[in-house]
């Protein structure tokens, strides 16, 4: 597994962004979410293709949300050569965007306010978005409402690491989306690492900037990033893998307290407002990429926020 540190972009959109050789999670903008920004058709199915069926009955009908896979003029970036998704790769896609993403979600928060506060369309494309840069734009939301995502033609279980990277960045943008309806967690969260935030946050690895405090280098992008950060990092691992991260990667001890504290804050903020113990929800998340990977019981993967970096197997860690 590569080492290198990740080297990110920061984009005025929130978006996921891919380096060709190193990944890119990118920035979520602080927009404020109001109502449904998407007007559904009157119709009650405007798309009767097994596809969408399955997008009506598991994503518009129950939570207005609009699932967007086919070409629409002026909706894809004239700029880059893109590809349409396969058909025979969505339902496979949106039955694991489902059951990684939406059904823990769901299981937690009321179906109401689910439907409120989530996304209200997704566009889906099939190839990747490479930059002028040499980077790989992997998705990006805007507004808190719409989500683009690409390269699902090569979305697979059988790439660990693309395929984790891809549910922490769905988990990173809807905990954006949460944090946009209800920005009151404890202002200790402010000052915890005040004065350490930075545009050039991608100067500094990983395991750097956990010696500062910090989860991953793009935490330090700012707070919000930081507090989002903690939490989809932590729902993507196994309790023993989020763990090693901060006890058994972390040297320094005020390093160690700083990001306890944090996850202390982000976990008391899910619970107080939402009602979701992280604990569990986390436990949730988790079953479920594994259930995905089809990984035997004995074994976790531990995901830094951009690669995978070892395995825990029967308690005992294995870095790559």
């Amino acid at each position: 597994m590569q080492n290198n540190q990740i080297k990110r972009i920061f984009w005025l959109m929130p978006c996921l962004v891919l380096g060709l050789s190193s990944f890119l999670f990118a920035s979520c903008d602080e927009d404020e979410v109001s109502g449904s920004i998407i007007e559904m058709p009157e119709s009650p199915m405007w798309d009767t293709t097994e596809i969408g069926k399955y997008i009506y009955e598991n994503f518009t009908k129950p939570y207005n949300i609009r699932i967007v896979y086919r070409w629409e003029d002026g909706r894809q970036d004239m700029g880059k050569n893109l590809t349409p998704v396969k058909e025979e790769k969505m339902l496979p896609f949106l039955s694991m965007l489902k059951r990684v993403w939406m059904d823990p979600y769901i299981e937690y928060l009321d179906s109401a306010d689910f439907a409120t506060f989530t996304i209200k369309e997704m566009l889906v494309v099939g190839s990747k978005a490479l930059n002028e840069s040499g980077t790989e734009t992997k998705g990006f939301a805007e507004g808190g409402r719409q989500i683009y995502l690409y390269d699902v033609n090569n979305l697979s279980p059988k790439n660990v690491e693309e395929f984790v990277m891809y549910f922490h960045t769905m988990h990173h943008e809807f905990a954006h989306i949460l944090q946009q309806n209800n920005k009151d967690y404890d202002g200790e969260y402010r000052v915890l690492s005040k004065g350490l935030y930075t545009s050039a946050w991608s100067n500094t690895t990983n395991d750097a900037a956990r010696e500062e405090g910090f989860i991953t280098a793009y935490s330090k992008a700012k707070e919000d990033e930081d507090f989002v950060e903690i939490l989809s990092v932590k729902l993507v691992n196994s309790p023993a893998a989020w763990n090693y991260l901060i006890d058994g990667k972390i040297k320094s001890a005020e390093a160690r307290k700083i990001i306890r504290e944090k996850e202390r804050i982000v976990d008391e903020w899910m619970n107080d407002v939402w009602g979701i113990d992280v604990d569990k929800f986390q436990e949730a998340v988790y079953k479920a990429i594994k259930a995905e990977l089809g990984w035997p019981e004995e074994k976790d993967y531990i995901h830094d926020g951009n690669f995978i970096i070892g395995e825990i197997i029967n308690g005992e860690v294995e870095l790559y």
